[in-house]
């Protein structure tokens, strides 16, 4: 029986560095880099959480995302010259915590 490799839904976070952009991406527009980031993995099937973070809409491995990573890389030469990190994790079913919310609470203020 073959090998398979676990397949989980993931989470892209990174952070480029301005100054690299300036000299890299563009001069006049650096943050421009962040929606043609965004936009590649929208087309990819990835959600826009907040800043630079993405969430996978299907379960991948993390092999298929390493090269998913590349080619974008290629496509956007300047991409690894304005990194300052660049990363991937499994997202759990308990990431979101919105739940624990849910419940109405006394007023601490209120109570005796």
């Amino acid at each position: 029986m073959a090998w398979e490799a676990d397949k989980h839904l993931k989470a892209l976070y990174f952070d480029l560095c301005v100054r690299r952009l300036k000299d890299y991406y563009s001069k006049t527009n650096p943050l421009g880099a962040y929606k043609k980031i965004r936009n590649y993995l929208l087309k990819r099937n990835f959600t826009h959480r907040q800043y630079s973070g993405y969430h996978s809409e299907y379960k991948t491995t993390d092999l298929e995302i390493f090269d998913q990573v590349l080619k974008m890389s290629g496509e956007m030469p300047w991409l690894p010259l304005c990194l300052n990190h660049f990363e991937v994790t499994d997202v759990g079913p308990d990431y979101d915590l919105m739940h624990l919310f849910e419940k109405p609470f006394s007023d601490p203020d209120t109570s005796s």
